[in-house]
């Protein structure tokens, strides 16, 4: 997969990374379709903040592909909308769900 890393204030690169696994039970997989960066990820970029090669881009939409044994609430769905690492929602026809957490 691609992914965006801000290597240095100003510094910013796009990379060939790993796929994502499941590494928790409680762990999904998401196939990215769009990501967006917002004003935390501006802050490093302009050296307000200490940055070493950080991934970009923690706002993102995409499908769910993968779901760990002990994730309940999330299953394989059209869309997920991740607005931060704790708060996700899930867009399935005719509904939409909120997770917060495992």
């Amino acid at each position: 997969m691609r992914s965006v890393i801000m290597e240095e204030p100003g510094k910013v690169v796009v990379e060939d990374r790993p796929m994502p696994t499941l590494l928790e039970p409680t762990d999904a997989v998401i196939k990215l379709a769009a990501s967006c960066i917002c004003g935390s990820d501006l802050w490093p970029y302009r050296g307000a903040q200490p940055v070493d090669h950080q991934q970009m881009g923690h706002e993102y939409i995409g499908e769910v592909i993968e779901v760990g044994d002990d994730v309940k609430t999330v299953s394989l769905v059209t869309l997920s909308l991740v607005l931060s690492a704790s708060h996700a929602v899930s867009v399935q026809p005719a509904r939409m769900v909120t997770h917060r957490g495992a």
